[in-house]
């Protein structure tokens, strides 16, 4: 293929770098919260406290395994792929946030 950048389209766009930057702070955020879930649960089965209980932190794990899962493709994909993979990192989060913290 002459004059084809192979590289530069292997290569995450700029275009959506606000949005993928977003997306990485929320995908790293959701990740602490998990953790710190986990953290307050195994504190208050130690000390016979009601913590925030099984169903929340199954639902943090599983809310950060997918939008870490979707941030990788957000940060590896140029094509179309990448702003939907960090749309679906902002609406995960903000379905576990609204479900599990505001509601």
């Amino acid at each position: 293929m002459a004059g084809v950048d192979v590289e530069a389209a292997k290569r995450p766009s700029r275009t959506y770098g606000l949005l993928r930057a977003v997306s990485g702070v929320l995908a790293v955020g959701l990740v602490l919260l998990a953790l710190g879930n986990i953290g307050v649960q195994f504190y208050a089965n130690s000390r016979d406290l009601p913590g925030p209980g099984t169903l929340s932190v199954v639902a943090h794990v599983v809310a950060a395994l997918l939008v870490v899962a979707a941030q990788i493709v957000a940060d590896r994909y140029a094509d179309w792929k990448a702003p939907v993979a960090s749309v679906v990192v902002l609406v995960v989060t903000g379905v576990t946030l609204w479900t599990f913290w505001w509601a």
